[in-house]
């Protein structure tokens, strides 16, 4: 790998991502370094932590149309493997068999949507949202950048984007904003940690009555139908 090379680069594309004033700007520089790149194809999709089973989700993509169509009228948003949890931790997840192993039906609409290399790179903003940066091409041979110089590329790109639309208040990375007191905290920690309310109450020296009046606040303003969920979205969003 040229060290040299790397670094003249990410200065340049650090140079390009500050001067950026409008989102839809990320949109063409992603088309333009992936394409320098050798790759046909892009994506960026960013998914917020919360709700669990939908969470908000956005997508930047050059992908051909039919296959974003067919992506989400088969809801692939619930299978692709990109997107799972042990994944993401991951951080760098080449497209092979194994990746897909059992989402074999999914691998074979994208290559016949013209999606047959690729690789994606997973990266995390402040507020939790999680962004995926994919990119693919259509012939399953051809020269690709060394493996650790395309994962650090594809890294820097995912984060500046994240970075930029949180510089711009972009509407995909508004995350879900709690303002809560610091009895709320307290409860709510120690709730995470699976005490009753009357536990927590010994703990506080505070009344019982008093921890359920501040549970049913914060289930209003979770949308939570009950303390467990309260809990485990406070956590998720790095609350507790």
């Amino acid at each position: 790998m040229d060290d040299h090379n790397f670094f003249r680069w990410r200065q340049d594309v650090l140079n390009i991502f500050q001067s950026v004033t409008e989102a839809d700007e990320i949109t063409k520089i992603l088309r333009q370094q992936t394409e320098l790149m050798e790759f046909d194809y892009f994506s960026l999709c960013i998914r917020h932590p919360v709700p669990f089973t939908r969470p908000k989700t956005s997508l930047r993509s050059s992908y051909p149309q039919s296959w974003l169509d067919h992506y989400h009228a088969a809801n692939y948003f619930a299978i692709d493997p990109v997107l799972r949890p042990e994944n993401f931790m991951r951080g760098n997840l080449p497209w092979d068999d194994a990746l897909f192993g059992d989402t074999q039906e999914f691998w074979d609409a994208a290559r016949d949507h013209g999606l047959r290399r690729g690789i994606s790179q997973c990266v995390m903003s402040p507020n939790r949202a999680l962004g995926f940066l994919s990119v693919s091409r259509t012939a399953n041979k051809g020269k690709i950048l060394a493996d650790d110089l395309l994962q650090m590329r594809l890294q820097y790109l995912g984060e500046l984007s994240l970075m930029t639309l949180t510089r711009l208040n972009d509407s995909t990375m508004d995350a879900v904003t709690l303002k809560l007191s610091k009895r709320e905290r307290e409860i709510l920690q120690w709730t995470g940690e699976g005490k009753t309310s009357a536990e927590i109450a010994i703990i506080l020296s505070i009344s019982e009555n008093t921890v359920n009046f501040h549970q049913k606040n914060m289930q209003k303003k979770f949308n939570a139908p009950n303390k467990t969920q309260i809990a485990c979205y406070a956590a998720a969003i790095g609350i507790i």
